[in-house]
């Protein structure tokens, strides 16, 4: 199962791989802020990301290792939501916000009942799968 730092890794591989961003910020799970900022040197603005993972990242917790529950899914889908909102009401005009996911079932299940309001704000969501490969939701 993926942690949130896999998560970061992984969308920061890809963007900088296959999209050709530049990564400017790379935080992880410890740090304050927001997760991932990239620049991509063809475009104006800047993409900011929210990470959320499908399992703890702290060494020692309960969950550590351990596939969040559909109740902890549901929460960090939440809290991903709430996020990414707040991200685009603070960030300039030329900027774009993400969300990144794990690419589970539970994850996509709450995803794609947001999915509507998503698109109308034009928040992207990232899906990472275990083999760390990144699709769009």
């Amino acid at each position: 199962m993926l942690n949130e730092n896999d998560i970061i890794s992984a969308i920061c591989d890809y963007l900088e791989r296959i999209e050709g961003y530049v990564i400017v910020q790379k935080l992880g799970t410890t740090q304050k802020g927001i997760d991932i900022i990239a620049k991509h040197p063809e475009q104006p603005g800047r993409l900011l990301i929210e990470a959320k993972g499908g399992t703890s990242s702290r060494d020692g917790s309960n969950r550590y290792g351990k596939e969040y529950t559909e109740t902890q899914v549901f929460d960090r889908v939440s809290k991903g939501f709430f996020t990414v909102t707040k991200m685009l009401v603070e960030c300039k005009d030329n900027d774009d916000v993400a969300l990144a996911c794990p690419d589970t079932v539970t994850f996509r299940k709450y995803l794609n009942q947001i999915k509507p309001a998503l698109d109308k704000l034009g928040i992207k969501v990232f899906l990472v799968k275990e083999d760390r490969t990144v699709n769009c939701l």
